[in-house]
Formats: C-alpha cells, sequence, structure tokens
C-alpha cells in the first residue's frame, strides 16, 4: 500500500489515534478490501442489507435518499474522507438508508462486520471513535428534534430540507414536486413556490422543473433558519 493510501487510512474518523504499527499489525492480520471505481458505478443501494461500512478513500461521491413514499428523493456529494453504513450495521434496521454512486474516480475500503467487531475489540481506541461517531449521529438527530419551529414558509421549506440531508452543507439536489412540497408542509403549491422565488431571487437556490438546485447548503441555512 502507498504511503499516501497509509496516510489516508490513520486519517479516517474511526482510525484517527493508531500509530502506524498498528495499522501495520490491522492490515496484516485482517482482511481490508482496497477498491478503484470508475464513474457511475454505484456501490451501495438503498434497502439493502448492511454487512460492512464503506470508507471513501478518494474521489467524489454521490449519494441519494429516496423518501418512503417513492414521491421525491434527495441527492448530495459528500465529502471525502467519508464513512458509509455505521449506523445500520447494527440493530433492528440493518438496510442502507441511500444509494451510493462514484461520481468520479473512486478509492475505498471495504471493511465487513466480522472485521470491524475484531478492531473494536482489539484497539480501545478504535473502539471510543466507533462510539464518539455514533453518539454525534444521535446528538445531531436530537438536535434537530428540539430546534424552535421557522416562523417563515422559507424557513419551513429549509428546515424540512435539512431534516433529510445527511450534511447540512456543500451540493444538494432535491427531485420533488411543488404539490408534494407542499402536501409534506401543509401548505398551497402557490405559496410553496412564491417562496422558492424567493430564495431562488437571493442566489440560495435554482428551480427547474421538478428539481431544487442548492449549490451551498450552510448558506441558505444562515440565511433563513
Amino acid at each position: 500500500m502507498a504511503q499516501t493510501m497509509f496516510d489516508t487510512v490513520l486519517s479516517l474518523p474511526l482510525f484517527q489515534g493508531l500509530s502506524p504499527d498498528d495499522l501495520t499489525r490491522i492490515l496484516e492480520s485482517t482482511r481490508l478490501r482496497f477498491e478503484t471505481l470508475m464513474p457511475e458505478t454505484q456501490f451501495v443501494q438503498q434497502d439493502d442489507l448492511c454487512n460492512e461500512v464503506v470508507f471513501i478513500l478518494g474521489g467524489t461521491v454521490r449519494c441519494t435518499t429516496t423518501a418512503a413514499d417513492r414521491m421525491w428523493n434527495v441527492e448530495e456529494v459528500l465529502p471525502v474522507p467519508t464513512l458509509l453504513g455505521l449506523e445500520v450495521l447494527y440493530g433492528s434496521t440493518r438496510v442502507y438508508p441511500y444509494t451510493a454512486y462514484a461520481d468520479t474516480t473512486v478509492r475505498l475500503m471495504r471493511v465487513d462486520k466480522r472485521t470491524l467487531a475484531a478492531l473494536t475489540s482489539y484497539f480501545e481506541v478504535f473502539r471510543i471513535n466507533v462510539l464518539n461517531t455514533l453518539s454525534a449521529l444521535v446528538a445531531r438527530q436530537r438536535q434537530l428534534q428540539w430546534m424552535p419551529a421557522p416562523q417563515t414558509l422559507e424557513g419551513r421549506i429549509v428546515h424540512f430540507m435539512r431534516n433529510h440531508v445527511q450534511r447540512p452543507a456543500g451540493y444538494k439536489l432535491f427531485r420533488i414536486s411543488l404539490s408534494t412540497l407542499g402536501a409534506y408542509l401543509g401548505e398551497d403549491s402557490r405559496y410553496i413556490s412564491r417562496a422558492l422565488h424567493r430564495l431562488e431571487k437571493k442566489g440560495l437556490l435554482q428551480m427547474n422543473r421538478r428539481m431544487i438546485h442548492v449549490p451551498t447548503f450552510e448558506n441558505i441555512i444562515k440565511e433563513t433558519l
């Protein structure tokens, strides 16, 4: 494994704090699967059983989450390095909540459930990193639940968006009709359209037919919530 790849693995959230010697021992005694994917390759499918975690080491990844009623979805570009699958590897709902594609050439590492359990058993720092990552996800969900309700329709729209993204930053694409968004918010689609156009005039989003592009999600949060 090239030195740059070695350093990248040590920089991953679950591997931070491990020494180069620790990682060498892991590579010698466990099976970590490294892959390089071509653009447009799908490597995670929503609703498939999750039996491993996937570490994105390099490249650009698009992630799409589809609503249970199949009426709309949201597509995101995820930062690198990032981790997919840890939040659903254990528990009663062990299926991926999203579909992931390689947007560019992507380098990734797969770690199966058995190997992850062994690493948490042998390395205390790895176990702490797993707990910290899961705790951060729970804390974020709790924070969202107790945020005050927005007073404007624009704020309610952005609040709805934020509740349905993995990461409240970066590029987002919402494929949703005005009537569907209005039904979720209990508002007439005409008022939804007017609110979205006000946000568009501020340069915070762009609208196409049944699509809402948000170039920089942190900016629209700052302006509305």
